[in-house]
């Protein structure tokens, strides 16, 4: 991925939600440096509502499905509740989950996944037109 394609994410804020503080910030660290987006976090499905309800602003939500308490999925669902124009993308170890994701209006996104596929699917799901390759 070269450094144009990375800035083409610039500017939109991505929430990202997993129990496990290294996934977290690992994703994190990938979204903000790679990608250029602003970052905001949450360990939790009840976090990441928490900060949706009281209005921070998030162009999409990125998630791992399988957390204690409320998964993914579940907050999926939620997001497409009350936040309707929210894409959510899940990011699941269990090619079995990814019919669960797909009810839920959320995109699968099956790990171990690579930085240009990360990249791929939040641009698809952000709404933003690529460039056609040089060539």
């Amino acid at each position: 991925m070269t450094q144009q394609q990375g800035q083409s994410l610039l500017g939109f804020v991505v929430l990202v939600v997993d129990d496990d503080a290294d996934s977290l910030n690992a994703a994190m660290l990938v979204i903000a440096e790679s990608f250029g987006c602003g970052v905001l976090s949450a360990s939790s499905c009840d976090d990441a509502l928490g900060m949706l309800d009281s209005g921070a602003h998030v162009d999409l939500v990125f998630s791992d499905v399988v957390m204690p308490n409320k998964d993914g999925v579940t907050l999926a669902k939620l997001v497409r509740e009350r936040f309707p124009g929210v894409p959510v993308v899940l990011a699941t170890g269990y090619p079995d989950a990814v019919d669960s994701v797909i009810g839920s209006g959320a995109i699968p996104l099956i790990k171990p996944y690579t930085i240009p596929q990360l990249h791929a699917v939040l641009t698809e799901q952000l709404g933003i037109e690529r460039a056609p390759p040089l060539g």
